[in-house]
């Protein structure tokens, strides 16, 4: 029951909010007087009327009282079997997202004007435009599971609050560049020798050449087998006949086991970045996606390599209906376009 309340020469308001389990209060800004304090009773009763109308459309339409904790641990349970980098992100949007929004709140706090809110203010911190974005999709990600489990009312977020991503400069090695990392291998140990050839030869993603196995490694045929984490794939390609003395060289070395002894993603990563940054290129906004973009751009670009073959060697997802559900690109075929790739020599 809302409740008429004396604060210094003030009416308040207090009320208990069943939904949220929390006691609540709002000045009136009437002066305490006895004509004011009719005004003041009017005001709790239209108040509890709205309370009482709003507890009832919630009960009709199933909304739960759940904290906003207990949702985002459901969340991560129904998506534990995403990628671990996905779900890094989701934990990092937690932590920003109950830096105004408590965990122990209940989530039918959460509403459009407050969502909106920490969008406006999310956008004016110093962070790179697609690190913003990240923080939007995950919080849209998030608010569809509250919706689809009546943790709270559904609404839609104005579209001129929404973030947006930021489409960069597609940054690629230069000749020059690609000779001079090339070039510095040659004081490096054998474990990042073969990373930089594997990353430049097969244009995969780091999570994908982490999955390489000895066992899987064809030299005979020149192919190699892999899982994607990021497609959920297990795919097969041919790779080019200058990573054969490198895999030989492993394989002699190990026979079973990973390829690459890096333990993670960011391991890998940062590995990288000291060599870049070693040779003095890493200003160049040059990062280990970087060898990806290269192999693609000079594959399609310098070399005119057949566009389906290049997004099989790649592992992108087809567009095309024929290639997608039809065309089996052949290990033979992967090989013939390979041929016309060329690394920058001196």
């Amino acid at each position: 029951m809302a409740m008429v309340r004396k604060r210094g020469n003030v009416w308040y308001i207090q009320w208990f909010d069943a939904v949220e389990g929390k006691i609540h209060a709002k000045s009136t800004g009437l002066a305490a007087t006895e004509i004011n304090k009719k005004k003041a009773h009017k005001y709790a009763r239209d108040l509890q009327e709205e309370l009482t109308l709003r507890n009832r459309e919630l009960k009709q339409i199933g909304i739960q009282k759940t904290t906003i904790e207990d949702a985002f641990e459901h969340f991560l349970r129904n998506n534990q079997n995403k990628h671990p980098k996905t779900i890094k992100d989701y934990r990092r949007f937690y932590n920003k997202f109950t830096e105004t929004f408590p965990p122990d709140e209940c989530c039918t706090g959460i509403s459009k004007i407050r969502v909106e809110d920490w969008l406006n203010e999310l956008k004016k911190l110093p962070y790179q435009k697609n690190t913003i974005h990240g923080y939007g999709k995950q919080c849209t990600h998030f608010l569809n599971f509250l919706f689809e489990y009546n943790y709270t009312q559904m609404f839609k977020i104005n579209r001129e609050v929404k973030t947006r991503p930021e489409v960069k400069e597609k940054i690629v090695f230069s000749k020059d560049d690609v000779v001079k990392v090339f070039n510095g291998l040659a004081d490096k140990n054998a474990n990042f020798n073969a990373l930089i050839h594997i990353l430049f030869y097969t244009g995969l993603r780091s999570s994908d050449v982490l999955t390489l196995t000895c066992e899987k490694v064809d030299t005979q045929n020149c192919s190699f087998a892999y899982y994607s984490p990021k497609r959920k794939k297990h795919r097969e390609v041919a790779f080019h006949d200058d990573l054969l003395p490198i895999f030989r060289t492993i394989i002699a070395s190990k026979t079973t086991g990973k390829v690459l002894d890096y333990n993670n993603v960011e391991n890998l990563g940062r590995a990288v970045h000291r060599y870049l940054h070693d040779l003095g290129i890493d200003v160049k906004g040059y990062t280990t996606r970087t060898f990806r973009k290269t192999f693609i751009t000079l594959a399609r670009s310098s070399f005119n390599m057949d566009a389906s073959i290049v997004k099989e060697l790649v592992g992108h997802e087809h567009g095309n209906t024929t290639d997608k559900f039809y065309n089996q690109i052949s290990i033979s075929a992967m090989k013939k376009e390979l041929r016309k790739f060329k690394r920058p020599k001196n």
